[in-house]
């Protein structure tokens, strides 16, 4: 509304107190009128048909699972100006990547278009402020806004990755730690080689204008850093180390800026354990103390202490049982959070406060309800994150805020899809009301979609009353105002529906003629149709509407009945295409029409599935045939078998004039094949679990082959995992799959592309 309001006031400013302008053409580009109006265009984010230039405001959503394990995206259609996905996930949000700008009031991320998500390609264990309204931020990092990055970058002011910081690539990289130091930064984490010098390991001084290795600073540490703090005059170092420097130090040492070297008489006298969390604060009497946690010991200390800054213990002895993974201050209360349950003798679950003088318990009411891994006060707000799903009876997926001194949870409530485990999160102010939050989550502001999804073609985000699917889709197929669904799903909406379901369009409600389905699995994974039929194969269907029909049938389109087409698989299948009066079925079945000679892919009639042997009545594919496409009088077949008779790896081309398989092949990957589709340009989409294409390496999980040319493109999205879906619509390809990494950029599983980004 304010910047409505900002416009609306540019435009009085132009008229009030002038005399009348003269007649003009809104339209005409040089007048003020098409100035004025393609400014309230772009602020209002106005999609009407105009004059006025269009702007491309979508911000496509991914999924997720909410859970341990993949989400996918298999399935996609369309819908008017609606993008359709089914799979195998729980949830929707923005694919951020795992650092965010979030707003402090209520925990919901800057609008993309304000403030670019970064994308990052990784996960981030840390993040610091430059000082300057940018940030340093660490952690198994890939790439940034499709800019390579390794281990760290550094974000401008404006949400921008720098360019001119670009550290030496390294990929097995994961900063825990950063410090900055006049024009130097410290990078503490697990790294066992910095520019290929095996010299330089787990604590790096680097430029931190360019990220070039400051070669001078060498300590010789022999374990990993977790964190580093300062007193301006001397780092100290936490972590998993036993010598630093040449010195025996076991878990906490200090380094002096002004001689360069390990402080010596600084040894508390770690006997065991490990150090993850620094806090440089003080006690009571104002005196400076050093807080460390972790699964430490200096007995009777366990898991919390502190020292003075020579190292001296002192008398804090909060007396927690198992690990505490992180610490911070705030007045005279230290905070603790981590995965104990009983601190000073009491039962005390995962978070507490203690007084900075002798670690006697302030407050333990705070009701997480599972593990914190990590606290962070930024100005008069505590941040945690961990495994919680509720803070004082507050519910909170994963991080909360509580406000203080008062200590009552705050409003902000970002809804991460699922938990954080040490190390956490990572929260630095960037001011006005704006906190970025670093963690190994790749969304934020999450809302709830079991399998199925309609999105906005034009904002990219999930619309409401959508049904809900109990288990995965495999397989979306729109005829007119009909969606065709198959899947693994049981149950939709609350109502029994095993494997295949229609819904009615536009408000996707259940066709109550929908086919009852029965059998072990009920999974239908491909369906084809013709002007009177839709087709459908898959695995463990036994009768459709009562009548045999395993693992294939077909229905009527007027009234959804079962026909007599029955080519009666014996195993699964997992692709069907419908080519001229004939339909081809892939998958694994070992026999059909009730023999056992014919294995794996084999063309049968409209009417009844009777085969035709075709392409052979004697040599099949040795493994699953998963996936097919037509282009031209030629079938592109990809799967998991290595030979038809002779040698063809993954993929396969029969041509139908010479109902023959082309040898040799003109296409091989790897990997198995999972996708294949073609489009009226000649190109072929490749999708699957292969690293190479062609011979051709790093062509990660997807690949374009052009039936015309009979080249491969140079596209090359570098998923990280299989592409097992598509759709075109308005000019662009809507891609799915198990992938969250593309592009050098972090998606769930789902992206919108041109096929021609280099």
């Amino acid at each position: 509304m304010r910047k409505i309001i900002i416009i609306y006031s540019m435009f009085m400013g132009l008229v009030i107190g002038c005399k009348p302008p003269k007649l003009s053409n809104p339209c005409d580009i040089k007048s003020k009128d098409y100035l004025l109006g393609t400014l309230v265009r772009f602020v209002t984010e106005d999609r009407s048909p105009s004059c006025y230039p269009s702007f491309d405001f979508q911000d496509l959503w991914g999924v997720f699972r909410g859970t341990s394990g993949y989400s996918s995206v298999n399935a996609i259609a369309s819908y008017n100006d609606q993008i359709i996905v089914g799979g195998n996930f729980q949830l929707m949000g923005p694919s951020t990547g795992n650092v965010v700008y979030l707003e402090t009031a209520n925990g919901k991320v800057l609008s993309n278009r304000y403030c670019p998500y970064l994308k990052i390609d990784g996960s981030a264990f840390t993040a610091i402020s430059d000082g300057s309204g940018g940030f340093y931020i660490g952690g198994s990092i890939f790439a940034v806004q499709g800019e390579t990055r390794m281990g760290i970058t550094h974000i401008s002011p404006g949400c921008q990755v720098d360019r001119n910081f670009n550290p030496s690539i390294g990929y097995d990289r994961e900063i825990r730690a950063i410090l900055i130091k006049g024009d130097s930064i410290y990078i503490g984490g697990y790294f066992t080689e910095w520019n290929g010098n095996t010299n330089y390991k787990y604590l790096v001084k680097l430029n931190r204008y360019t990220g070039a290795l400051e070669p001078e600073f060498n300590l010789q540490l022999d374990e990993v850093v977790f964190d580093l703090e300062s007193d301006m005059d001397a780092m100290y170092l936490c972590g998993t180390f036993t010598t630093v420097g040449g010195l025996l130090r076991s878990s906490l040492a200090k380094y002096s800026f002004a001689s360069g070297s390990v402080v010596s008489s600084f040894n508390p006298g770690v006997t065991s354990g490990s150090c993850v969390d620094l806090y440089y604060g003080s006690d009571a009497n104002g005196s400076p103390n050093l807080y460390a946690v972790g699964d430490l010991a200096i007995a009777p200390r366990l898991n919390a202490l502190s020292v003075y800054p020579d190292g001296t213990p002192t008398s804090w002895i909060p007396n927690i049982n198992l690990n505490v993974n992180s610490v911070q201050q705030y007045g005279n209360s230290i905070y603790l959070g981590g995965q104990f349950s009983t601190v000073n003798g009491s039962a005390v679950s995962n978070f507490v406060s203690v007084n900075n003088s002798t670690g006697a318990t302030v407050n333990s009411n705070y009701a997480v309800n599972d593990v914190v891994a990590s606290v962070q006060v930024v100005e008069n707000t505590l941040y945690l994150s961990g495994s919680f799903t509720s803070v004082k009876s507050v519910p909170r997926n994963y991080v909360a805020a509580m406000d203080l001194p008062s200590e009552t949870v705050t409003a902000f409530d970002p809804n991460y899809d699922y938990v954080m485990s040490n190390p956490g999160a990572r929260f630095v102010s960037a001011g006005n009301g704006v906190v970025l939050v670093a963690s190994f989550r790749s969304t934020v502001n999450v809302v709830s979609r079991s399998n199925f999804a309609v999105i906005d073609e034009y904002t990219g985000k999930p619309i409401e009353g959508t049904p809900y699917f109990d288990l995965p889709i495999k397989v979306l197929h729109r005829i007119d105002n009909r969606l065709f669904v198959g899947g693994e799903f049981t149950s939709v909406q609350g109502q029994t529906k095993n494997g295949m379901l229609v819904l009615d369009l536009p408000h996707y409600t259940i066709n109550p003629s929908s086919p009852t389905i029965a059998g072990s699995t009920y999974d239908v994974r491909s369906m084809t149709s013709d002007e009177s039929r839709i087709y459908a194969v898959g695995n463990g269907i036994l009768t459709v509407n009562g009548l045999t029909r395993r693992n294939a049938f077909a229905l009527n389109l007027g009234d959804l009945s079962v026909t007599n087409w029955n080519p009666d698989l014996n195993g699964d299948g997992n692709t069907v295409l419908l080519v001229r009066d004939l339909v081809f079925i892939g998958g694994g079945f070992l026999g059909m029409n009730a023999d056992a000679t014919t294995y794996r892919y084999q063309a049968v009639d409209k009417i009844n599935g009777t085969k035709q042997l075709l392409p052979s009545s004697s040599v099949f594919p040795n493994d699953a045939v998963n996936t097919q496409t037509l282009v031209g009088d030629r079938i592109f077949l990809g799967g998991a078998f290595t030979t038809i008779g002779t040698g063809f790896s993954y993929l396969a081309i029969y041509n139908l004039t010479t109902q023959s398989y082309e040898s040799p092949s003109q296409l091989y990957t790897n990997g198995t094949v999972n996708f294949l589709t073609s489009y009226p340009d000649g190109n072929v989409l490749i999708g699957g679990s292969f690293n190479s294409l062609n011979g051709i390496g790093e062509r990660f999980s997807a690949g374009i082959y052009n039936s015309n040319s009979n080249q491969l493109s140079p596209w090359n999205p570098g998923m990280n995992d299989a592409l097992l879906s598509s759709h075109f619509k308005n000019g662009k390809y809507y891609l799915g799959g198990l992938f969250q990494g593309s592009f050098k950029r972090s998606f769930g599983g789902f992206v919108r592309s041109s096929l021609n980004e280099q």
